[in-house]
């Protein structure tokens, strides 16, 4: 720091003249790029409840290819409007795994892919737990949406939820 330079940026300032520009002010929030702002997301993110969609209802049913590794249609997983501020995904919950197989679901943000999971089911074990999906921050009215591909096709199912954060 320079001799006589206490001035404090202001909020959520995008300067890089000083050091203190950089580091940020204490009134820095979640829309500024000082390391104060960084600071105060990830403490936001971090001490955030846990979510669940679709929370006190049914699993999203999402549908494999008839032909094996074919991805299915989507299958939307969270509407537009359902989730109003920004998220990530932390899990998918999978359920109802119609078929002993191995199986591989893609999620999407608005239509760009933001997570892949594999999971299986046999005779004498079947997968059906939260599966870590770690996704970029999601944008507030995002639609998530779903696609299930199977080892062998043949139209196979799995129900999903997400489990998720907000920032």
């Amino acid at each position: 720091m320079r001799p006589g330079d206490t001035a404090v940026p202001t909020a959520d300032s995008a300067d890089n003249v000083t050091t203190r520009d950089v580091i940020g002010s204490k009134s820095d929030g979640h829309d500024g790029n000082s390391i104060y702002s960084t600071v105060d997301i990830l403490r936001d993110h971090t001490h955030s409840a846990q979510m669940v969609h679709p929370t006190l209802a049914n699993a999203i049913t999402v549908t494999a290819g008839a032909v094996g590794w074919t991805l299915g249609g989507a299958a939307t997983v969270v509407a537009g409007s359902a989730i109003g501020t920004d998220f990530d995904i932390h899990y998918v919950v999978v359920s109802a795994i119609s078929a002993n197989e191995n199986y591989e679901l893609h999620l999407y943000d608005d239509g760009a892919e933001v997570c892949r999971i594999a999971f299986s089911r046999s005779n004498n074990f079947s997968s059906e737990l939260p599966v870590p999906c770690q996704t970029p921050i999601i944008a507030a009215d995002s639609v998530i949406t779903a696609k299930l591909a199977t080892a062998g096709g043949g139209e196979e199912t799995c129900t999903v939820k997400i489990v998720y954060h907000v920032y």
